[in-house]
């Protein structure tokens, strides 16, 4: 988004939130200037960040970034490449991502390393699922030898071995797709039980991704909404999932009731952020990471890259 468009869908967002304040419901949280200027630059952060993988997977990739070997790996590129001939690949890829990160100061070489980056052959999904132990040992042998960190998501989880590290992680999830026998039999499934409904299925895959060890809200939220931005799963947000999180529930109080610790519950602010979402027509994810980011600092626009 250029500088000219920025500006144009800024006003286009503000134009939108006055309408929906004045016929809707009141959005008391952007009634100053500077609260709405800050909301708006949020809003358009989190649309620049939804748009930029869209806009990946237009552009020609290099073979460096597929290769864990070489320093311009990024796996979500890497995933882009391989969603149309090598599917279970591409999720493989996403789901390394989302557990690790992107850190900013090591950017993906967790991931690198994860991947197989020191080793003859990579860590591929269907060498891993063939032996997830093997990965498993694999992991807890050469933990101390990573330099990649996590990403901010990410920050709790642990490279050392036990029940919560991650090769414990990487355990739960090989246990958790094995039970629909592949990744694309996983997506097929929701999206039958969903009859096609994409945000259904979305709702379907997040639940049923419980299963899988210290992916709670935001781990499980960011890989599925990844999947539908690399083209891998027609799913798209139903919901913020605000009842399992602090930053975009506070968000929501700021917005709607003007103060962070008001008494509005999970499910009427849910409600309300549904309207909202479709009064501005940007989607789930984007109003969750909005309101998340714009709670950090209602009255003035920052930046938050992590």
């Amino acid at each position: 988004m250029r500088g000219h468009e920025k500006e144009q869908r800024a006003g286009e967002l503000e134009a939108s939130l006055l309408e929906f304040h004045k016929q809707v419901m009141p959005l008391h949280g952007v009634v100053q200037a500077e609260n709405m200027l800050a909301f708006v630059a949020q809003l358009i952060d989190s649309l620049h960040r939804v748009e930029y993988v869209h806009a990946i997977r237009k552009r020609p990739i290099g073979a460096g970034r597929t290769d864990p070997r070489n320093p311009l790996f990024d796996p979500i590129r890497a995933a882009v490449v391989m969603s149309k001939d090598q599917p279970e690949e591409a999720f493989w890829l996403v789901f390394l991502a989302t557990h690790c990160g992107r850190n900013l100061r090591t950017e993906w070489q967790l991931v690198r390393e994860l991947y197989g980056a020191s080793e003859a052959a990579p860590w591929t999904w269907a060498r891993v699922l063939a032996d997830p132990q093997a990965y498993a040992d694999w992991i807890e042998d050469h933990h101390d030898e990573f330099q990649g960190k996590f990403g901010n998501h990410r920050k709790y989880e642990s490279l050392k071995p036990g029940v919560h590290g991650t090769s414990a992680v990487m355990m739960s999830y090989a246990a958790w797709i094995k039970d629909f026998g592949s990744h694309v039999q996983m997506v097929a499934q929701a999206q039958d039980q969903a009859q096609g409904d994409p945000r259904l299925a979305f709702a379907l895959l997040y639940n049923q991704m419980r299963d899988v060890l210290r992916f709670g809200r935001t781990g499980r939220f960011d890989y599925l909404t990844m999947l539908g931005k690399v083209g891998l799963a027609a799913i798209d947000a139903d919901s913020t999932y605000m009842n399992e999180a602090t930053g975009p529930k506070r968000g929501a109080r700021l917005l709607f009731d003007g103060q962070i610790d008001s008494k509005s519950n999970a499910r009427m602010l849910e409600g309300r952020v549904s309207a909202l979402e479709r009064h501005l027509g940007v989607g789930m994810q984007v109003m969750e990471d909005a309101m998340c980011n714009w709670q950090k600092s209602p009255n003035r626009y920052l930046s938050f890259r992590g």
